[in-house]
């Protein structure tokens, strides 16, 4: 289970998506304010902001599900697909909530070091769908060398 490099990618994956979910979470609803005064014209853009605030505890789950279903390859395959289009998702909303919050969060910043952490929290949902894709690469690659063992010759 651990030994498989796809084990390694989706543990580290689901661990800083945790504490992307767990550290995060109280800035993240700080600078709600500023996204919700922005779209205060359009819509009410606060329960899709609340379900967003779910998903990076979404994605350290099924991380964390798909490193124990090793004997079940496809839905292992299913989940990691699922996950890393999740993380595509915050990568992408990740940019779109830091270009509008960014001046405040950095404002209200109590240190340099909150301030190193929070370019941390931009970097993380990249850096961790990589690490969820070479996971589907590499579970892909099991199943394929699986495939082509079992075939007659």
């Amino acid at each position: 289970m651990i030994q498989r490099v796809q084990s390694i990618y989706l543990i580290i994956s689901s661990f800083f998506y945790f504490l992307y979910w767990f550290f995060g979470l109280e800035w993240y609803q700080k600078g709600f304010g500023k996204i919700i005064e922005t779209f205060k014209n359009s819509f009410d853009i606060s329960p899709i902001l609340s379900i967003i605030s779910i998903i990076p505890f979404l994605i350290f789950l099924i991380c964390l599900i798909t490193v124990f279903l090793f004997k079940k390859r496809r839905i292992q395959l299913l989940l990691s697909n699922l996950a890393l289009k999740l993380s595509l998702f915050m990568s992408i909303f990740t940019l779109f909530y830091f270009y509008i919050a960014f001046d405040t969060l950095i404002s209200i910043m109590p240190s340099k070091f909150f301030e190193l952490l929070l370019f941390a929290a931009i970097l993380n949902p990249f850096f961790c769908s990589i690490l969820i894709f070479l996971a589907f690469f590499h579970i892909k690659k099991d199943i394929e060398l699986l495939s082509s063992i079992n075939r007659l010759r």
